[in-house]
């Protein structure tokens, strides 16, 4: 019960903190086990909230037997469907506890039910696979054994691709892959059980790391993020209508520009060294001018300039009294969480999962303080009931309102930069375009060889 009222809740939650999910191949999930969902692991606790929200049976989830240690926790982690599994790194001297919980997940395979598991065994907010830990491929191999291989486990993997899993309004991409069927493997385990176990291991990994953006080193990843900033545009329009959504785009656009880079390290380690310093140079202008790439990017000088001005007030003047009406009601339950994940979080990878969980819980009791006030001042149920519809919605307006307005601004001051310092704007947009040819050119290299956009 416990669960089910958390997953509906946390539900409602996701769908207000992230600006879209996209789940690519939902109809690959089954509806029911035996499974075992595997997944890597980029934001601690929102990880599993999100799958969990995300697919039809009710999940278990094997977490870090530490957190159990509390009498609380004891109580309360297995009424949430948590199995704890312990780690060598953790305490050694409580690893022969695995044996049981290795038991309890064959038993929960055997009924059918479905396991969540993330084989890193660790959360860190970076793009790439850390090494997959053999454990799923035992715990599933296991139960088939145990069953003369005629349970039917599958293990469905599932690569999530966050835009920024620490802040709100972001999306988030689920990338489905086909379940693999664990019988196949049968002859291989009775040949030799360890053997089998590391190729099914093997093929978790290669299933994962072909549904996520995997960076090896954080200077290539800083070197992507910038391309990405000023070349992402262009590689959309490029591949126009030939995917599915807009998520699955953007994941393609990034994996193409990881191959590229990645193919001219091996072949031209020089000319990417060359690119990166230019990038780096460009990024430190602009931020010398304080100004951004987007503000150069052509793209947002499209219509008439004395139209776009004229709109721009009336948006600003007309949205200014629901700005404030959103303010007032949703500040501090926004705030508050905001505040607590940043100061009390263990690490930055658990700023998102903590923003999410306290501003569930802030917004449920701000909101229902501020609905019994109205009532209680004005006594009038309809009233009421529209100004609680009122409250999120005006919200959500403040919010965008609010980095509408900084946008506007921003190109006011471009404006008003670009009349003062015509020289360097002129310079710096210059150089972003001969960037982009250089990109091109690249590209071009590339394709001669790889398929555009392939998988």
């Amino acid at each position: 019960m416990l669960y089910k009222t958390l997953k509906f809740i946390l539900g409602i939650a996701l769908k207000v903190f992230f600006r879209k999910v996209y789940i690519r191949n939902r109809n690959l999930i089954p509806d029911k086990g035996p499974m075992i969902i595997c997944a890597n692991h980029p934001a601690t606790f929102l990880d599993p909230l999100v799958i969990g929200a995300s697919v039809k049976p009710e999940l278990f989830f094997l977490s870090k037997g530490e957190v159990f240690r509390s009498p609380l926790a004891k109580w309360i982690l297995p009424r949430l469907n948590m199995i704890p599994v312990y780690r060598q790194q953790d305490d050694p001297s409580q690893m022969h506890k695995n044996k049981e919980t290795f038991v309890r997940c064959f038993e929960h395979l055997e009924k059918g039910g479905v396991i969540l598991i993330f084989p890193e065994g660790l959360s860190l907010t970076e793009r790439k696979l850390r090494k997959i830990k053999t454990g799923t491929a035992r715990i599933a191999l296991g139960a088939e054994a145990r069953n003369q291989f005629k349970l039917g486990v599958k293990i469905l993997n599932i690569g999530l691709n966050y835009t920024n899993p620490h802040k709100f309004n972001q999306d988030l991409f689920m990338n489905v892959d086909q379940p693999i069927e664990v019988a196949g493997y049968k002859e291989k385990y009775e040949k030799d059980e360890f053997e089998a176990a590391s190729e099914l291991t093997e093929c978790i990994r290669q299933s994962l790391e072909n549904h996520i953006i995997a960076i090896e080193d954080e200077q290539t990843d800083d070197l992507v993020s910038k391309i990405e900033v000023i070349y992402k545009q262009r590689l959309a329009n490029d591949i126009g209508g030939r995917l599915d959504h807009e998520a699955a785009g953007d994941f393609q656009i990034t994996r193409n520009i990881v191959e590229t880079v990645e193919h001219f390290k091996t072949t031209d380690p020089s000319r990417v060294e060359q690119m990166r310093l230019r990038v780096d140079t460009y990024f430190e202008d602009l931020d010398r001018a304080r100004l951004s790439d987007s503000q150069l990017n052509p793209e947002r000088k499209k219509g008439s300039l004395v139209l776009n001005n004229v709109s721009a007030f009336v948006f600003i003047l007309a949205g200014f009294p629901f700005y404030v009406f959103g303010l007032l009601n949703n500040w501090l339950p926004f705030e508050i969480p905001t505040y607590i994940s940043k100061r009390f979080a263990p690490a930055s990878d658990f700023v998102g999962a903590i923003a999410l969980v306290c501003g569930t819980f802030c917004f449920m009791i701000f909101y229902s303080i501020q609905i019994v006030l109205f009532q209680h001042f004005f006594h009038h149920a309809l009233f009421a009931f529209f100004y609680a519809v009122s409250m999120p919605v005006c919200g959500l307006f403040a919010y965008l309102y609010w980095y509408m307005v900084k946008d506007i601004r921003s190109r006011w001051l471009l404006m008003s930069l670009f009349y003062r310092k015509t020289a360097l704007i002129s310079a710096l947009i210059k150089e972003r375009m001969e960037i982009i040819e250089a990109f091109d050119k690249a590209r071009d290299e590339f394709r001669i060889t790889h398929p555009p956009f392939s998988e």
